[in-house]
């Protein structure tokens, strides 16, 4: 039996090479121009310094790509669709009830161009952090799902945006670790609490969005008991864990921390307070 697998699966292996084929130009220009903004971005020697130990240069390019690409791309994708939920479930070649579109034409370009930018994204820091197993493994995987979306029967416009939120979580960790806790003194103590407060509040909200988008994604009826939703679950909710440990391992200690220091301060102001309630009253007796 093993050998009778063999040719089918070589079979699906070459229509899955067939199917993303197309996108090759795209794919490659994605990784050149995202490459090419990254050494922009350094050219600076200042832009070099390290943060949290990354070059500061790597935060600011992830943030304007988080921002000002991602975000605006997944509005404009859905916008043309007049923000019709339907569009969630769409694949390559079906849109508004129509059939065999053409995956390389203009009705699919918007969800294309937001591929090849992620393509791109996730690209450009390979080889800086060759050596580093946490973000090579999850850059890694992060492109095998991307190139698997370019071969799925549905679930274009979820991926497109469930990325999007996903990306707007790390867009609130770039802020917490350039202006949060441990960033330097320059940085005044209320803009580190709101950064603090804002990565708290985000990243968990995207986490939840993200997992309860995929939960949806799951039982599109193209995909239902698929093992595209076997094979992209496990991935997805394995970046998602990741994530949120991070997101505990941070935000918890540091609130118990900041509320014990401020209910240690209200019990100094009540006890200095009733000392001087005292003092006045032993003066008056006087």
């Amino acid at each position: 039996s093993r050998v009778a697998c063999a040719p089918d699966t070589m079979e699906v292996l070459l229509e899955l090479l067939d199917a993303i084929k197309p996108h090759a130009t795209g794919l490659a220009c994605g990784s050149v121009l995202s490459i090419a903004f990254n050494t922009a971005a350094r050219a600076n020697p200042d832009a070099r310094r390290l943060v949290a130990g990354t070059p500061l240069y790597i935060y600011a390019v992830a943030m304007i790509f988080q921002a000002v690409v991602f975000a605006p791309t997944a509005f404009v994708a859905w916008h043309r669709w007049g923000f019709d939920p339907q569009w969630f479930q769409e694949g390559w070649q079906t849109t508004r009830d129509s059939v065999n579109v053409n995956p390389m034409g203009d009705k699919k370009r918007i969800e294309r161009v937001y591929l090849y930018a992620l393509w791109g994204y996730m690209i450009k820091d390979m080889w800086i952090f060759r050596n580093d197993f946490l973000f090579f493994t999850h850059h890694l995987i992060c492109l095998l799902g991307i190139a698997a979306f370019f071969v799925i029967p549905a679930g274009i416009g979820s991926f497109v945006v469930g990325g999007t939120v996903l990306e707007l979580g790390n867009f609130s960790y770039n802020v917490v670790l350039l202006c949060g806790k441990d960033a330097s003194n320059v940085v005044p103590a209320p803009v580190k609490h709101f950064a603090e407060m804002l990565y708290a509040v985000c990243m968990p909200v995207s986490n939840v969005i993200g997992a309860v988008m995929f939960l949806q994604f799951s039982q599109f009826p193209k995909l239902k008991n698929t093992v595209w939703v076997t094979g992209l679950g496990s991935a997805w909710f394995l970046l998602i864990a990741g994530r949120e440990y991070v997101h505990l391992t941070r935000s918890v200690p540091y609130f118990v921390k900041h509320w014990k220091s401020k209910s240690a301060l209200a019990r100094s102001n009540a006890a200095a307070a009733g000392t001087a309630a005292k003092l006045k009253h032993a003066k008056k007796g006087q």
